[in-house]
């Protein structure tokens, strides 16, 4: 008997040996996934060791800032480009405003010059008044960027507010894509702008560049556009409105008894239309040939008054939009003086290379904003070569246009009394006292130039000293000069090449 219980208590000690490992096997056998079927994952931990529940959730509508509730209330409306001609105008609008006053922004663009969008974003950060965009419907590339510079973003139903990339226009009109240079420069823009009235920068940067992305709202490789209820979802906007009265109701403000609605003056209109590339180039054009024709046939004065009247245009209408400042004009006016001297005592040559320079110069400069924008991003958006490409398409048509003009307006009727309006006067016909001879006599006869020829002059004929025109332009004092005809009661004469004959004629 002793034995048997020896063996069944030996049993049950291996027994008791098992029953861990048997429970263990079981646990495994339970906690096994169904054949097809994954196992999960581990919890994702954040920084904090807390399991992460996945893409962030919209935060929500920002809180609406402090709204002032008297004051003055004024409602711009932006409706179209974004250019040269409307940043005047705005900056002059938020100039106006005082602390108390609210400005509301009524904006519905497909955007606009990048230099143009950030002098109204600079006036705007620095406005005293409480500023409201109002996206009505949609504020798109620069439209983004003003909105973002607004202390409230209102959107209406169906609004649209993003794709804030830049792009420039290529031969035929498409668009294309700028330089990495300029994407990251407006994406710094972008991100200061948000951050300045309290808003996300990753959002902003992922309007401007596809490779920016934020986890929940944007994937990289696409460019970010926020619909109105995105904008609201995720702290962009603060609240939506689908009319004034309702925009000024969400605000905490009832509609005001009045409402000053500014227009561009005048001189911000005329501004506009003179800055613009085309007839930019004109005005540069006509400008400096009516200058140059005034120095070939100085005198009557109309050719003179045209191309400072043009130049004049040009100038007022870059100063305004804040391109041309009184540097450039100096500069300008500089270079014209040394062209002057050049023309008019001809042969030193460094007068008229670096007046030359200083006019290019000038006109380059007052077609760039390179206060706000650094040369190199100007550069790589294709502004600075638009720009040189104008400047000398410009002076290449003056050039070619001057030289046509001094070989063939000698020639027509409408040259003769317009250009050669200073020429000779007709040579005396004889008379009671003996005076000279009749000016069909003096064809064929030479002379000596005794002023230069600009076209008209003096030479000495036959002993007298008789005004006179060049036929080919321009003739050298001292010069030796053949009379070719008599038209109009008018002497016409031609330089005798060195070695010629200089016999008169019959």
């Amino acid at each position: 008997m002793t034995g048997r219980w020896r063996l069944v208590e030996q049993a049950a000690r291996r027994a008791r040996r098992a029953i861990p490992l048997l429970a263990l096997l079981a646990t495994m056998a339970l906690c096994r996934p169904a054949r097809g079927e994954a196992a999960p994952a581990p919890a994702a931990r954040d920084a904090g060791g807390a399991a992460a529940a996945g893409p962030p959730a919209p935060p929500g509508p920002r809180p609406l800032p402090p709204i002032p509730g008297a004051g003055k209330v004024t409602v711009v409306a932006i409706d179209g480009a974004i250019d040269l001609g409307l940043s005047p105008f705005l900056e002059r609008v938020v100039a106006g405003q005082g602390e108390g006053d609210l400005l509301v922004l009524d904006i519905s663009t497909l955007g606009g010059r990048i230099d143009a969008a950030l002098a109204v974003r600079d006036a705007l950060l620095r406005a005293r008044a409480r500023t409201v965009c109002w996206v009505n419907p949609r504020a798109i590339s620069a439209g983004a960027l003003i909105s973002f510079a607004c202390d409230v973003i209102a959107v209406a139903p169906g609004a649209t507010l993003g794709a804030a990339t830049p792009v420039q226009i290529g031969e035929g009109g498409e668009m294309k894509p700028v330089a990495e240079k300029v994407v990251s420069y407006m994406r710094k823009e972008m991100r200061a702008t948000a951050e300045a009235k309290g808003r996300r920068g990753d959002i902003a940067e992922a309007m401007v560049d596809a490779d920016a992305e934020v986890p929940g709202l944007d994937e990289k490789g696409k460019l970010l556009t926020l619909d109105g209820a995105q904008a609201l979802a995720w702290g962009i906007a603060e609240l939506q409105a689908g009319s004034e009265a309702e925009l000024f109701g969400a605000l905490g403000r009832p509609s005001p008894g009045e409402i000053a609605r500014p227009r561009p003056s005048f001189a911000e209109v005329l501004a506009r239309f003179l800055s613009d590339p085309t007839l930019s180039g004109i005005l540069m054009t006509l400008g400096m040939l009516g200058i140059l024709l005034e120095l070939y046939a100085p005198g009557h004065g109309v050719s003179l008054a045209v191309g400072l009247s043009c130049l004049a245009l040009f100038f007022f209408g870059h100063h305004v939009v804040k391109l041309a400042g009184w540097e450039e004009i100096a500069l300008f006016v500089a270079g014209a003086i040394l062209i002057a001297v050049e023309i008019l005592a001809p042969g030193h040559v460094v007068p008229g290379v670096v007046g030359a320079a200083c006019v290019a110069i000038s006109l380059l400069l007052a077609l760039l904003d390179l206060e706000r924008v650094p040369v190199d991003v100007a550069w790589h958006a294709g502004w600075l070569p638009r720009a040189l490409a104008t400047a000398s398409v410009s002076l290449a048509a003056t050039a070619a246009l001057a030289a046509l003009a001094a070989r063939v307006a000698p020639r027509t009727r409408f040259g003769r009394r317009l250009v050669l309006d200073t020429a000779i006067r007709a040579v005396a016909t004889a008379g009671p006292s003996g005076g000279a001879p009749p000016l069909a006599s003096a064809v064929g006869r030479v002379g000596t130039a005794d002023t230069d020829l600009r076209p008209s002059g003096k030479v000495s004929l036959d002993g007298r000293r008789v005004e006179a025109l060049s036929e080919l332009g321009y003739v050298e004092a001292g010069a030796r000069v053949r009379v070719i005809r008599a038209e109009g009661g008018r002497l016409v004469v031609r330089a005798i090449a060195d070695g010629a004959r200089e016999e008169a004629g019959a």
